[in-house]
């Protein structure tokens, strides 16, 4: 039986999700964002409904965007 308090593939789809904000922030579409996390938040959905690893998907979640913004504001900073 699995662990409630892991979230099983956390660590791709962190990578996949900071690509993923990366690169609309640096293609000028911070619309992006939020599709991103909804996409991410409806995947897990079903899994965070009754386990305590929904507080570590939250601030998971918060550490991807912040780090994703910080790693686009570098680049954009870089390129000129």
């Amino acid at each position: 039986m699995a662990d409630p308090d892991v979230l099983r593939g956390g660590a791709w789809i962190g990578v996949l999700e900071r690509l993923a904000l990366t690169a609309t922030l640096l293609l000028g579409w911070p619309e992006g964002v939020p599709v991103v996390l909804a996409v991410k938040g409806l995947g897990r959905f079903a899994e965070l409904k009754e386990t305590p690893a929904a507080e570590r998907f939250i601030i998971g979640t918060l550490t991807s965007v912040l780090w994703a913004g910080a790693c686009a504001g570098v680049a954009v900073l870089a390129a000129r």
